[in-house]
This record gives C-alpha cells, sequence and structure tokens, in this order.
C-alpha cells in the first residue's frame, strides 16, 4: 500500500511539474516585452509613479512603444533636450498615433 501511495505522488508531482513548464513556455512574449520595457523605463531614469505609469503604456501598446522609440531617436538626431524633446516626442507620438 505504502509504494502505491509513493508511486502515485510521484507522477502527480512529475503531470504537475509538465504543467508549470508549459505554462511558463506559453508566458514567454510577456516576459519579452516586460524585460524590454523595464529596460527602456531604466534607461529613461523613470521612477516611481512615472515607471508604473510608463510600464504600464508600454506593455498595454507596443505599438505607442514602437512610436516613442522612434521619436526618441528622432529627437536624438535633432539634439533636442529638455522640454524642447518631450514636447518634440509627445507630438510625434500623438500624430503617428493619429496616422496608425
Amino acid at each position: 500500500m505504502k509504494r502505491i501511495v509513493i508511486a502515485a505522488s510521484a507522477l502527480l508531482m512529475a503531470a504537475g511539474h509538465s504543467a508549470f513548464a508549459a505554462e511558463g513556455a506559453g508566458n514567454k512574449p510577456q516576459t519579452t516585452r516586460m524585460s524590454q520595457c523595464s529596460a527602456d523605463a531604466k534607461g529613461k531614469g523613470l521612477k516611481g509613479d512615472a515607471r508604473k505609469e510608463y510600464m504600464s503604456q508600454c506593455l498595454r501598446n507596443p505599438a505607442a512603444r514602437t512610436a516613442a522609440k522612434e521619436c526618441g531617436s528622432a529627437a536624438a538626431e535633432k539634439g533636442l533636450k529638455g522640454a524642447q524633446r518631450k514636447a518634440f516626442v509627445s507630438d510625434c507620438v500623438k500624430s503617428k498615433a493619429s496616422a496608425g
């Protein structure tokens, strides 16, 4: 009887492990997106509520994230800094959102 219980327990543990492994594999795009958004937020030096808001937007809308990167690169090419850069990127992202 003891052997049957041990064997059944081993089978249940093995089945549970494979179920968790399959669940983790299906989560890969979300994990990748989370890592990318986190790295972007860190690169921008965002902290606290600003970081939370950025992460929320980034994870919710990958197209907006791409537009923000493109607009940020364009601002860097133009040498914009501070408030001018912020305004440029904001307008750029809004125009891409309305165009798409």
